[in-house]
């Protein structure tokens, strides 16, 4: 094996202009966003090994100690992506054998030469895709982290990378040169913590968090400065209903096979180009949606409170509790009006902040409560049930007729597939951001990997942070009246239409 050398290394980003200020920049956390094929993940890789050269050599023997922890979202994504992008820069054959099983770890060990000191740089592994392995971060002592694909981790994985950064090397051996996070990612939506965090409210001070958005690898062209005469011929691409062309802007093109963005762009959907070619911060639907049936377009509106009918909340429990506030008006159309999403709230504090919605916003109307029959359990501890809780705070809370997830998906897809006086029988408010997103595909059922020519899905949904106010819809909508509609059917009168112009009231 040739022993390296740190200046066998190609690590000129100068012609990448984002990537070249994300990587001159010393942020305590940095991240980059851009589309794919734009040279985010092999900068970082270049970062971690810069920060090691850039290490005060030890007093005591003159060589560099430094210590990464590089994460992904599983072991599987961590082995076939982030380590593969890794092993092109850092190829076994000269910088030394990978430890393979968990933690992988590669140690790259350069000796002293004259002047420059030697390098010792451990690199190790992790996956971590639940806040739950932040314990797997307890006993590390760091000196900076990358993140790949930081939109497919919760926050609390970052959180918890932030006090085990700057703890190696230890002072006998100079102390960390540089501590740090380091993120790449392709653009998130704009309600994930990243996109908050990048451009809404960046953390700032001495520690401060700075991001850098590159641009698109494409962009988007309005259809009266496409060419009449053979577009595409002309560097044109045609897909999603929409013309686009590579952006002049793109960074990393030259690393790219002739014709990247035109192969890349056929047969996908327009959010999904928004987001991985175009790089915008978008929602791109995966898996099979819960409720295909719910469209954002002609299913979302403004919509107004009426005085004369009483208020659905459905309520779903547990650490992450969840409400909708709805209304099924008198001509059967269902109005979701509000939403209350929560993380890592007990029940206590839950209940108060349900009051206070109420109060604030719904004020001295009639409210029926429907809620998860599971919650109808007795707590170990506190010896009650969450309805008994909720009625010791005034809020009289019932179970609905069943919690099987059949029952709840179709309560909410029945009224999507009816039309009332010309329009759906289900409309949302358009503020309703989040139970948007969960019927819009953010609560979906994962693709299983199967044969090739058809696709296949698990049987129970994945339960993420969209899940929990898609379940609670389905329990206010079931609550409200389509338990009723579904087990006794609509009224005689309706029965023979398939399209009305009214429906029984359920509150008659």
């Amino acid at each position: 094996m040739n022993k390296p050398a740190a200046e066998d290394l190609k690590l000129d980003f100068s012609t990448s202009k984002t990537v070249w200020k994300f990587l001159n920049d010393n942020s305590f956390v940095r991240g980059i966003v851009g589309p794919v094929g734009s040279g985010k993940s092999y900068a970082c890789c270049a970062e971690v090994f810069k920060r090691a050269v850039a290490q005060k050599p030890s007093p005591r023997d003159g060589i560099k100690y430094t210590r990464f922890a590089i994460v992904r979202n599983s072991y599987p994504m961590l082995r076939t992506t982030t380590l593969k992008t890794w092993q092109e820069l850092f190829p076994e054959d000269r910088w030394g054998p990978i430890r393979h099983s968990p933690p992988i770890t590669h140690h790259l060990k350069l000796p002293s030469r004259g002047n420059a000191a030697g390098i010792d740089c451990e690199v190790i592994f992790l996956a971590l895709d639940q806040p739950k392995d932040v314990r797997k971060l307890l006993s590390l002592e760091l000196t900076g982290a990358w993140v790949n694909e930081a939109r497919e981790l919760p926050k609390a994985v970052i959180d918890g990378l932030t006090h085990r950064v700057g703890r190696y090397p230890t002072k006998a051996d100079s102390g960390p040169t540089w501590r740090g996070i380091i993120l790449d990612s392709n653009p998130c939506p704009d309600d994930h913590w990243m996109y908050i965090a990048a451009e809404k409210n960046p953390p700032k001070g001495q520690f401060k968090w700075k991001f850098y958005q590159q641009p698109g690898g494409v962009d988007e062209i309005p259809l009266d400065q496409v060419p009449g005469d053979m577009p595409e011929a002309q560097g044109y691409i045609f897909s999603a209903g929409k013309w686009w062309r590579q952006s002049p802007k793109a960074e990393n093109v030259s690393n790219l096979p002739d014709g990247y963005y035109e192969q890349l762009l056929g047969g996908k959907s327009l959010d999904w180009i928004r987001c991985y070619a175009e790089g915008k911060y978008t929602y791109v639907q995966e898996g099979l949606p819960v409720w295909p049936e719910y469209d954002d377009v002609s299913m979302t509106s403004d919509l107004e409170v009426d005085k004369e009918v009483p208020i659905q909340i459905g309520l779903d429990f547990g650490l992450t509790p969840a409400a909708v506030f709805a209304q099924r008006l008198k001509n059967g159309r269902w109005h979701v009006l509000h939403e209350l999403v929560t993380f890592s709230m007990g029940l206590e504090r839950f209940t108060h902040l349900l009051k206070t919605e109420l109060e604030s916003k719904f004020p001295k109307m009639d409210v029926m409560i429907w809620g998860d029959p599971a919650g109808s359990q007795r707590d170990a501890i506190y010896e009650t049930t969450a309805f008994d809780h909720l009625k010791t705070h005034g809020l009289l809370a019932r179970p609905t007729a069943t919690n099987e997830f059949k029952t709840r998906r179709e309560a909410l897809a029945s009224p999507m597939g009816r039309l009332i006086e010309g329009k759906p029988g289900f409309l949302i408010n358009r503020s309703c951001i989040r139970l948007r997103k969960s019927l819009s595909g953010g609560y979906h059922f994962k693709r299983v990997a199967v044969g090739a020519g058809y696709e296949r899905f698990k049987d129970q949904p994945n339960k993420n942070e969209h899940s929990h106010i898609g379940d609670a819809a389905g329990y206010c909508l079931l609550g409200g009246g389509e338990h009723r509609r579904m087990t006794r059917g609509a009224s005689p009168q309706f029965r023979q239409q398939s399209v009305a112009r009214t429906e029984f009231d359920v509150f008659g």
